[in-house]
């Protein structure tokens, strides 16, 4: 007898890993007994003498152990006291909290993979036991990651690590754009990116944060381009380092394109040595030259529909002359001068809509491009598109999103890194899509066929068409509707497609006088433009010619009248009669 309680007392030992002496119960853990935890992580667990997996209020466990303890790979780890225990280099274990008889573990390691028992000793002295099967995950801890993508390509696609056992990605780049995937695919514009990938895996409560450096090496593609002349031919050749699936050759002169395939002959054109195999694209124009072949070609390797690289000629002369322009980089406005043309582009952009708009701007020169950049009215620059492609081409093209107004400068240089060569862009933000073409109109009453016009800016279409006059009364106006002979009111312009809203008042009213609105659909939104009628006066030089017509005829008339009334005296009036012929003159002498 005495043999076997000291048994009893052993096995309550090492159970309970504390001073009782009964035997243990086994009881539920909370949150479950068997967790799946990822390798670095955390968790919590604590022995639930009511069961199930919700958290018992704390107030039930108020004075409810004494003593208790963890045993982790047969080594008993106590848990009555706030001591943190280390096991291993990184993870800790401590007490859940001074009223439940659990454990909260970080850093959690592989090597702690196996089942841990919690032992608790409650206020009747009776012994409580709850075990714990741990399953530890190992996924791969990258902080940092380097990619690298070929420069043939036009984008390259970014993946998450361990993105297959991902429970979440999200992808941040350096612009603090967020894209909820493990993939993304992005273009290939500059040698170097960064991005961010955050991932949530099952186990882990925590992100995994891992940067990915994006390396974009030197295009395999970069081309050699050579131009050669003999007494009867001009060779045109365009070398990649590797081999090429089509090649086509572009005259700007007449917008002409020829498909450049070896032994093709077509007229005074031949494909030359082209040996698509070996990368060599190749054009021979026979002499003396057309007026068309002079100027500037272009022979494109077609990438993909959307990407091409290749070659620039200009045929009239190895590097067309140049009008060279001093400049200060980053700052277009001041490098202006008013005697340079500007190309002018008109931009819609209704400050309702949340969608950004994008705007390119091409620059384009006969000759190899070093450098290119673009500066708006700010002075920032930006970043050209493709520009490893398109340098050889002599093209630069950027893409502007919700670009300003004011005057934009696209500035290129050549290998040899003489001054800048400006290209300048004047561009007009509209916040509407049109524009009143008759800004007033100024009429009298009774004049006939006065128009009001309005116009939508890109020739963009026009769905509906309408005027309301200074009333407030609505014309609905279409050009595809024929007005009855007596309609005061009739559709002008080229038509709604074209994108001319317009209308002809066929007899002036004094009603018509006001303020009118031009009202029109665009694109599923409603647009209107005011423009004014204003009732015509006498103008200043009528006015002044009626007042030298007045001034002149009163003149006239007080002439007259001042004539008459200041006539010369001559004294009175005598008739001589027989009777008086005798009469003597001469004086009387005494």
């Amino acid at each position: 007898m005495r043999v076997l309680d000291s048994l009893i007392v052993t096995v309550a030992l090492l159970l309970c890993g504390n001073d009782s002496f009964v035997l243990a119960d086994m009881i539920p853990i909370f949150p479950s007994g068997s967790i799946t935890i990822a390798e670095g992580s955390g968790f919590l667990a604590f022995l639930n003498p009511s069961g199930g997996v919700e958290l018992p209020p704390l107030a039930s466990a108020t004075g409810q152990w004494i003593h208790c303890s963890v045993g982790i790979n047969n080594v008993q780890y106590s848990l009555d006291s706030d001591q943190i225990h280390r096991i291993g280099e990184k993870t800790t274990v401590e007490r859940y909290d001074p009223v439940r008889c659990g454990i909260r573990v970080k850093t959690l390691q592989k090597a702690l993979e196996s089942k841990w028992t919690l032992y608790g000793t409650d206020t009747a002295g009776e012994g409580r036991t709850g075990v714990l099967e741990l399953t530890v995950l190992s996924p791969k801890l990258i902080e940092e990651l380097n990619v690298t993508a070929s420069g043939t390509l036009s984008s390259a696609t970014i993946n998450c690590p361990d993105k297959d056992s991902a429970r979440y990605c999200r992808i941040v780049d350096a612009d603090q754009n967020v894209y909820e995937s493990c993939t993304k695919s992005v273009d290939l514009t500059q040698q170097l990116s960064h991005f961010w990938c955050h991932s949530l895996f099952w186990g882990a409560m925590a992100e995994r944060i891992t940067k990915i450096n994006l390396y974009v090496e030197e295009n395999d593609r970069d081309v050699t381009t050579t131009l050669e002349e003999t007494e009867d031919h001009i060779v045109l050749s365009c070398q990649y380092r590797s081999s090429v699936s089509l090649c086509r050759a572009l005259s700007e002169a007449d917008n002409r394109q020829l498909l450049l395939i070896d032994g093709h002959l077509s007229g005074r054109y031949s494909a030359y040595n082209t040996k698509i195999s070996k990368g060599t694209c190749s054009l021979e124009i026979k002499k003396p030259l057309a007026p068309s072949d002079a100027g500037v070609w272009r022979i494109y390797q077609q990438v993909n529909p959307n990407d091409y690289t290749g070659c620039v000629f200009d045929v009239k002369n190895r590097r067309m002359p140049r009008a060279r322009i001093i400049r200060t980089r980053g700052s277009a406005k001041a490098a202006y001068r008013p005697e340079l043309a500007a190309t002018s582009i008109e931009i819609f952009h209704d400050p309702r809509s949340s969608s950004a708009t994008t705007t390119q701007l091409t620059c384009e020169v006969p000759y190899e491009i070093d450098y290119c950049y673009l500066s708006g009215p700010t002075g920032s620059d930006h970043t050209p598109q493709r520009f490893d492609r398109l340098k050889s081409l002599g093209m630069c093209r950027f893409e502007v999103t919700n670009i300003t107004s004011g005057m934009w400068a696209c500035g290129v240089n050549d290998l040899d890194g003489a001054e800048d060569r400006l290209t300048y862009y004047n561009v007009s933000v509209y916040q509407q899509p049109g524009r009143p073409v008759t800004d007033q109109l100024t009429a009298s009453t009774g004049d006939r066929e006065q128009r009001l016009l309005c116009r939508t800016i890109l020739d963009l279409p026009i769905d509906i068409c309408r005027f309301v006059d200074p009333s407030g009364e609505v014309h609905g106006l279409s050009d595809q509707m024929k007005p009855s002979a007596e309609a005061r009111y009739r559709y002008h312009g080229k038509g709604l497609r074209e994108g001319e809203c317009g209308l002809e008042i066929a007899e002036m009213h004094d009603k018509d006088f006001g303020q009118w609105k031009c009202v029109f659909k665009v694109r599923n939104r409603e647009y209107e433009i005011r423009m004014d009628v204003v009732e015509e006066a006498l103008s200043v030089g009528a006015i002044i010619g009626i007042s030298i017509g007045a001034t002149i005829v009163i003149g006239i008339i007080g002439f007259f009248v001042y004539r008459k009334m200041n006539r010369r005296y001559s004294g009175p009036t005598y008739t001589v009669s027989s009777s008086m012929t005798n009469v003597s003159n001469g004086s009387h002498q005494s």
